[in-house]
C-alpha cells in the first residue's frame, strides 16, 4: 500500500523538526500508538493497536530513523510483529519545506 500527502503547518520548519524527533509527538502522531520509548541512537520501541475489518491486532516493534538531514526530512522504517495477525513492514519518507507563499512550513510525506 502506498500513501502520500502534505500539510501546511503554522509553525516554523524548525519548530515542526523540534516536533518531529520528539518521542511523545511521535506517538500521538501514529494512528492507534500507546508507546514510543527511545532505545538507541534514531531508534525507538513502539507498540500500535490495529483494526482492519474483523481484525484486530497489537503489534510490537520498532521505527528507525535514516536519512536524516535536519531541519528539512528523514526517513522512518517500521517493523513489527502482531502475533497471529502476522507482521508489518514500511517505511516513510517525512519532508519539511517552507512554503510557496505565507509563513509557517509544509509537511510532505510518503508511506509505503
Amino acid at each position: 500500500m502506498e500513501m502520500q500527502g502534505s500539510r501546511a503547518l503554522a509553525i516554523t520548519q524548525q519548530q515542526a523538526w523540534d516536533a518531529l524527533n520528539n518521542p511523545d509527538v511521535l506517538k500521538v502522531c501514529i494512528p492507534g500508538c500507546d508507546k514510543v520509548e527511545p532505545t538507541g541512537d534514531n531508534q525507538y520501541a513502539v507498540g500500535v493497536a490495529v483494526k482492519i475489518g474483523p481484525v484486530s491486532a497489537k503489534f510490537n516493534g520498532k521505527i528507525t530513523l535514516s536519512d536524516i538531514n535536519p531541519p528539512n526530512s528523514y526517513t522512518i522504517t517500521f517493523d513489527g510483529q502482531g502475533g497471529a495477525a502476522g507482521f508489518g513492514k514500511g517505511n516513510s519518507q517525512v519532508r519539511l519545506s517552507p512554503p510557496e507563499e505565507g509563513q509557517g512550513c509544509v509537511l510532505s510525506y510518503s508511506v509505503h
